[in-house]
């Protein structure tokens, strides 16, 4: 179960994001903004934190997505919720089953290039 005080908002590749309250002040003091901040990340920030909401549940402990949350990511019928590390993406059936379809060697591929990335820095 989700603590009280837990947030959704848009996600990137059209998916909802699940934040913990922790988790959330994180991401705020991450998108802080400064006279400096280019405009990019103005945008960012203000599509991810106008689009925030608490998380609302029903009786049966489900969140309820708002029809703009659920248009936004093309929630239509089957959702998947999704751990991923720090928090939780909510997509729709089509999408999911996307990148489900990844193949071993394309999976190696992004691994790698994540790495080199990460190395890079």
């Amino acid at each position: 179960q989700l603590p009280t005080g837990s947030i959704i908002s848009k996600g990137a590749e059209g998916c909802l994001q699940v934040y913990g309250p922790d988790e959330w002040v994180k991401e705020q003091s991450a998108l802080q903004l400064t006279s400096e901040s280019p405009a990019e990340e103005r945008r960012l920030t203000r599509m991810r934190f106008g689009a925030a909401r608490e998380c609302e549940f029903d009786a049966q402990g489900r969140i309820v997505l708002s029809a703009d949350q659920r248009g936004y990511a093309g929630i239509t019928g089957i959702a998947w919720s999704v751990g991923v590390n720090n928090l939780i993406e909510i997509w729709n059936d089509e999408n999911w089953r996307r990148i489900g379809e990844a193949t071993p060697e394309e999976y190696t591929r992004i691994q790698d290039q994540v790495a080199e990335r990460r190395r890079g820095k």
